[in-house]
């Protein structure tokens, strides 16, 4: 059976009545006017606080500033371009590295195509205290080397054993016979005299035939044609002649202090080689010649004598341009002569063919005959100044036609400053060249 409900019997549940406990109860108070006209009336200020911005003025604002910006890069550029302007040429030049394995011949008094050489002479002195058992009576012949020319004829002219020789009075004589040989001339028609070297002493004992290096005629000849044409030269100073008293040294303690004063001052020139080498000349440490003279001893104390030794060295020099174009004409085939340059001849190894000549006076000679093994390194040169010219305010397209005038030059490159230019400074000092070996 279905109940029926009456709308009368409907009724709201009763609120449940709060049961009063200990737990905390949040008490919310109802705003009084005064605080709801107060919040009221900073919201109206948060409101009337807020900046309104026109969109517009912002992007002009934002382009004028991104174009400053700009300008001062772009700009900023442009300066550091003006200021940097120039241009830099590398250029890679013809060069060949030959591998030298040969003997050669320099010649005092070169011929055409030969290679000549000149002599840079140092010499040092010095000193050393010895024991000596006593003195005695020395009497000496100073005794030297010459050379003898011959510009009187083209025939060779003989000298005797003993023929002499005279300087400022004093008399000199040869060892042995000697054949000077005959002038030549050379490809300008002037007469080139033959020389021959020849050892002399002096006619008598004494220091004063100690001669520094001079000229002597021969008083054979005296009033014939020869006088003037045949004579000689001298080109160190003579030693070994004296006239006196002279100490009385061990000959073991003299030999020791000898060598060790002699090694002492050959040490101190080979020091001086690099300071006194003159420029544009090309030199090799093995080419030193050195030569000993023991000058007379004096009295230092009691027993006790005071020696001296002189050491001469001498070393053989090669013009830095002759040198290196005899080097290429002889390795490098298909060199037609033109000027090159050598950057290292230090790798080139150097001996005489003869091991006797670098205890010879090789200024004395007239030839040195030598060895050389290395791989030079050898470059084709130019005019840099008058490459330089050539580019002024010449196009960057010009280039290759220039480098047609320099067959030293395999190729070039060049880059200009600022980018934006086509033409190369009109400043020579503004074009920078450099050198560059593949």
């Amino acid at each position: 059976m279905n109940q029926k409900w009456n709308l009368q019997d409907i009724k709201p549940a009763q609120p449940r009545k709060r049961r009063a406990s200990s737990e905390s109860v949040a008490v919310v108070e109802k705003p009084t006017p005064t605080q709801v006209s107060r919040e009221h009336t900073e919201e109206v200020e948060d409101v009337m606080s807020i900046n309104i911005t026109d969109g517009n003025k912002r992007k002009k604002k934002t382009f004028l500033y991104t174009f400053i910006v700009f300008f001062l890069i772009v700009g900023g550029g442009f300066i550091a371009s003006a200021l940097m302007a120039g241009a830099e040429v590398s250029v890679f030049p013809r060069y060949r590295e030959p591998n030298v394995n040969a003997q050669f011949a320099a010649m005092k008094t070169p011929q055409p195509e030969e290679l000549a050489y000149e002599i840079l002479m140092l010499d040092a002195s010095g000193e050393r205290q010895v024991t000596a058992s006593g003195e005695e009576e020395v009497k000496e012949q100073a005794e030297g080397t010459i050379l003898i020319y011959n510009k009187h004829q083209s025939a060779p002219v003989r000298l005797v054993t003993n023929t002499r020789f005279e300087t400022n009075g004093l008399i000199f004589r040869i060892k042995d016979s000697a054949v000077v040989p005959g002038y030549t001339k050379d490809e300008n028609g002037a007469i080139v005299p033959g020389v021959i070297t020849a050892d002399v002493f002096a006619d008598e004992p004494g220091e004063q035939y100690n001669v520094a290096p001079t000229k002597f005629t021969i008083p054979g000849f005296a009033g014939e044609p020869e006088f003037d044409n045949i004579y000689a030269e001298s080109i160190e100073t003579f030693s070994g002649g004296y006239n006196g008293k002279r100490f009385i040294i061990d000959e073991a303690e003299l030999e020791t202090a000898q060598q060790a004063l002699r090694m002492e001052l050959r040490n101190s020139l080979l020091e001086r080689i690099d300071a006194e080498k003159p420029a544009g000349f090309v030199l090799f440490t093995d080419s030193v010649s050195f030569t000993y003279e023991s000058l007379p001893a004096v009295e230092y104390g009691d027993n006790l004598a005071t020696i001296k030794e002189k050491v001469t060295m001498r070393i053989p020099l090669f013009e830095e341009q002759s040198f290196a174009n005899f080097i290429a004409a002889a390795t490098i085939p298909g060199y037609e002569g033109e000027d090159v340059r050598i950057t290292n001849p230090d790798v080139l190894t150097f001996n005489y063919i003869s091991a006797t000549t670098s205890a010879a006076n090789i200024e004395a000679l007239t030839e040195l005959d030598f060895k050389l093994v290395g791989r030079p390194q050898i470059i084709w040169k130019y005019d840099e100044a008058k490459l330089k010219t050539d580019l002024l305010n010449a196009n960057k397209t010009a280039l290759p036609s220039v480098l047609g005038g320099y067959p030293a030059i395999e190729k070039a490159e060049a880059v200009i400053r600022p980018f934006w230019k086509t033409k190369f400074p009109i400043r020579m000092e503004e074009i920078e060249v450099i050198e560059i070996i593949e």
